[in-house]
């Protein structure tokens, strides 16, 4: 039902990510935010006040992801996104997380789960090897120990709380690829997880070999995870199996013919908010673009600011900045291995949609 009510306001966005602050206190050797988090300014942050003049003017939305950085670093993370949760009703709540804040993990998470019972909470910990090797991969000593102890204590919530989902994301990169299938036959084995993926890695990382990963490799990691995945437990965790398949499937097409091979809606039905209140299209057109073309007239690639718009989305997705930006990536030759945006194209589109749901039933 909150698809088919997105598709009836094409022009209205669904998917919103909210980089609720940059600060992070890990250094992934993979990390393509990782300019944005040596620079992070906690002073520059929206505030709880700010979200609740946000949340007033924002549309209803299916999915909401809560981004950074470090999203738990926010010590007012649940008052921060309450009210954009009590406004906009989106369906799906998504966390990513390293894991490493155990005690505020578990405390903001049953704060969610307690307060809004019709959301599914989506906790996903990001682990990108076993032991040491994660630990190197993240820049930390302790990180593999620390988020271990974090999902033991999610997955004893979860006995209580059956609308947590969790879940363990990969970054396969040049720093894991060798060993890429050990560490998720480790995931599966040992973890458990209600979902498992793996990203591309993508963007300009922290070290710049990370991204030195032949498509190829991602090829076979998806078909290891289309045939290895959680058994599904119900139509709608089939359903999501499927699309996170043709997700797989159309990053694979994506990359592998250099070009965009299904239009995608960032800017429109996915936007990014960032955590001092401007908008991006997507996280990556500053990086697929060193600016934008001078037939733009623009100075970057940002729709608008928040703050400077009244604290209205819907003031800032009708400016000049923003309809020259969709125009820019529906007409350029713009094209990533961005998943979530990938996602956004999928779901946001009823042919697709339906084409799901077929193979579904099968």
């Amino acid at each position: 039902m909150q698809l088919a009510h997105s598709w009836l306001r094409p022009g209205l966005p669904s998917y919103l990510i909210y980089f609720v602050t940059a600060r992070c206190n890990a250094k992934c050797e993979s990390c393509f935010y990782w300019k944005e988090t040596e620079a992070a300014a906690e002073k520059s942050e929206l505030t709880t006040e700010e979200t609740k003049k946000i949340a007033e003017k924002l549309p209803r939305l299916v999915q909401l992801t809560l981004s950074g950085g470090e999203p738990f670093l926010r010590e007012d993370l649940f008052d921060l996104v309450s009210p954009i949760m009590e406004k906009s009703r989106p369906g799906f709540l998504s966390i990513p997380s390293n894991g490493i804040m155990t005690d505020r993990i578990i405390k903001t998470t049953q704060l969610l789960l307690s307060r809004y019972p019709w959301l599914r909470v989506n906790v996903e910990l990001s682990l990108d090897g076993v032991g040491k090797t994660h630990d190197r991969i993240r820049g930390r000593i302790g990180a593999f120990e620390e988020l271990t102890k974090t999902w033991r204590e999610l997955k004893t919530l979860q006995k209580k709380r059956p609308s947590l989902r969790l879940g363990i994301l990969t970054v396969l990169s040049a720093l894991n690829q060798d060993g890429i299938f050990e560490i998720l036959e480790y995931i599966k084995r040992e973890l458990k997880p209600d979902r498992q993926e793996v990203l591309f890695a993508r963007g300009v990382p922290r070290n710049p070999d990370a991204i030195k990963v032949p498509i190829e490799r991602f090829k076979e990691v998806a078909a290891w995870l289309n045939k290895e995945s959680t058994v599904p437990r119900s139509f709608m965790d089939k359903f999501r199996r499927e699309l996170a398949r043709q997700k797989r499937e159309l990053i694979v097409e994506t990359v592998s013919q250099n070009r965009m091979v299904m239009p995608c809606l960032a800017g429109s039905k996915l936007i990014v908010m960032e955590p001092d209140g401007r908008i991006r299209p997507c996280e990556m057109l500053e990086t697929l673009h060193p600016s934008p073309p001078s037939s733009l007239g623009l100075e970057n690639f940002f729709m608008g600011d928040l703050r400077k718009s009244n604290y209205d989305l819907a003031e800032v997705l009708k400016n000049d900045a923003s309809n020259k930006l969709r125009d820019f990536i529906g007409h350029s030759s713009c094209h990533c291995s961005y998943e979530c945006a990938a996602l956004a194209d999928l779901a946001f589109r009823p042919t697709s949609v339906f084409k799901i749901f077929l193979k579904t039933l099968i």
